[in-house]
């Protein structure tokens, strides 16, 4: 982040971070007005005609940046007005570089619907008679129900079932193939049920590796808010309160959801500090060390009560993707689809106090440097043998819920896509690199390598890192159809996620300069159809066409866990 003292900090574009007198913080230009890859161009194509060279304006970045995240956007939320803005700047600078709409009716528009939820009063928890303070002792869970509950607590350890299982066919579950059942041995029916935040010893391979029961609706489910309540609701509870686990601090976490799909109508959930319920439940450090010593359930009827009332309602809203193309001209590759994709939107504002959660890494950033590279496509002289698709989705916050529908309406067959960029959460970090997560399967580790062999050829300095999977961004639901897709995050601490701090005084340009350049180095040549050079088994062929074939189309939706 921004010190306070402001030092200049000379990064590698030439670009200095300057305090005016009043000590606000703005970018200078030190002597450099673009940096270039004209010369690597010409060696990468094979020779012929130099194209004009990519200018990135750091500065025009950090300013959309700012703009988006600016208190007037109000945190960006599908449904208000700060959003609808929002996509209006977007399509606005669609049109200005001249890409072609991609969205309903020959606009750069595609409307969906999505559920709104919302809190119609106010909550009010207590525990042991003992009320607690919204906001600090409790926070309602976004897709929580409505309803008054006043009953026992239940304690069910991580509100989880996995059913008996073949090993063989869920090798690296590391729970008994007898299963785990949180409700097998406690009666939940009208009790509200207090669960923990992930899984036994934090074991991640639990979530991604073990099956879970009829609750979950698309695997893989065990550590998922939604998945954990709706298993709560199968069983009969009244009412949940969910705390986090003794593998995170004790304090509930900003800006938490269950997602649309895992709504329950009757059903109040609350997420509950850790440090409250214990007041109430002092055996609650046994119990969890209990499970996660011999990853068996410990779950135990409290003999203690309380009160949880939430109002809320769901309502069906209207909201936009903003989807511009720039056509491919090569005979051959111009039918094939690269999308470049960043989510515009954010959480909004506290219900309760009002406070803006302005989004400024998440993902004011990805927006940013998705329109910059866009404008360096559009204005680089030179028509690219690929069709480019770039995509403001909306409604990321809520569930992946604009990028599923365009995958499921696309503007091109998915069969014509050969990858997929999630660009998110690149404002703030350490500078080093980009993380590409997915990048390291074999479906998608080609574009890992892409991307760092025209780095090399770049000399950035920087690179990508291929790691595990994750279903938390925009690229899920084409990699669930069989897109080679992959999402970019900047490597190093985003302190900032889902918190009022996460401003525009905490966006480092120099992850910015990272994002744009290693973003450009791994798109670039398959826009142009030169990855061939830079996959070692393909040095020496020539391009060859390789769409994937997409599976049945799937939704898939993030769930926070």
């Amino acid at each position: 982040m921004f010190r306070a003292s402001c030092i200049p900090l000379i990064l590698s574009f030439m670009l200095v971070i300057a305090c005016d007198d009043d000590g606000k913080k703005h970018l200078e230009d030190a002597g450099c007005d673009a940096c270039t890859d004209a010369e690597v161009d010409a060696d990468a194509d094979g020779g012929g005609d130099v194209e004009e060279p990519v200018e990135f304006d750091s500065q025009r970045i950090f300013d959309d940046v700012a703009w988006l995240a600016h208190d007037d956007r109000a945190g960006r939320m599908p449904g208000t007005t700060g959003n609808m803005d929002s996509v209006e700047y977007v399509r606005a600078r669609f049109a200005e570089l001249g890409l072609t709409p991609g969205g309903d009716g020959g606009t750069f528009l595609q409307a969906f619907d999505f559920s709104m939820w919302e809190l119609t009063g106010d909550p009010a928890v207590s525990l042991d008679g003992a009320p607690l303070d919204p906001g600090i002792g409790f926070q309602v869970m976004q897709y929580s129900g409505a309803g008054l509950v006043d009953a026992e607590l239940v304690f069910a350890g991580h509100g989880m079932t996995v059913p008996p299982f073949d090993p063989a066919a869920y090798p690296d579950c590391p729970l008994p193939a007898t299963g785990y059942d949180d409700f097998a041995d406690v009666d939940v029916t009208g009790r509200i049920a207090v669960v923990m935040r992930r899984g036994p010893a934090n074991l991640e391979a639990i979530h991604d590796h073990c099956p879970a029961n009829e609750a979950c609706l698309l695997p893989p489910c065990p550590w998922n808010f939604g998945y954990k309540t709706k298993n709560a609701a199968l069983h009969g509870a009244a009412g949940v309160m969910v705390v986090n686990s003794y593998h995170q601090e004790a304090a509930i976490p900003s800006d938490v959801t269950l997602g649309a799909e895992y709504h329950v109508a009757d059903l109040p959930v609350v997420f509950v500090d850790r440090g409250v319920m214990e007041s109430a439940l002092p055996e609650l450090p046994a119990w969890s060390a209990a499970i996660d010593a011999d990853l068996t359930p410990h779950s135990a009827v409290t003999g203690v009560g309380a009160r949880l009332h939430v109002e809320t309602d769901l309502l069906t809203a209207t909201s936009h993707n903003v989807v511009g193309i720039w056509p491919g001209s090569d005979p051959e590759l111009a039918g094939e689809v690269i999308v470049v994709g960043a989510h515009l939107d954010h959480v909004g504002q506290d219900p309760a106090s009002g406070e803006i959660y302005n989004g400024a890494d998440d993902n004011a950033s990805g927006t940013a440097v998705m329109m910059e590279l866009a404008r360096a496509f559009a204005s680089g002289g030179r028509p690219t043998a690929r069709t480019l698709v770039f995509a403001a989705w909306n409604a990321e916050e809520l569930g992946l819920v604009g990028s599923c529908h365009h995958v499921q309406y696309p503007a091109f067959p998915l069969s014509r896509t050969v990858a997929a960029f999630s660009i998110d959460m690149v404002g703030a970090g350490n500078g080093t690199g980009l993380a590409v997560f997915g990048g390291n399967v074999p479906e998608h580790s080609w574009l890992v390598e892409v991307m760092n062999g025209y780095a090399t050829e770049l000399d950035l300095g920087f690179s990508g890192t291929g790691l595990d999977p994750l279903d938390a961004s925009d690229h899920v639901c084409f990699a669930y159809n069989g897109v080679p897709a992959v999402l970019l995050t900047t490597f190093g601490p985003h302190g900032y996620y889902h918190t009022p701090e996460d401003t525009i005084d905490t966006i480092l340009p120099r992850d910015l300069e990272v994002a744009v350049w290693l973003s450009w180095a791994g798109i670039r040549p398959l826009a142009m159809g030169t990855e061939h050079l830079f996959l070692d088994q393909l040095k020496n062929a020539a391009p060859a066409a390789s769409p994937p074939t997409p599976r049945e189309f799937v939704t898939r939706r993030w769930r926070h866990r």
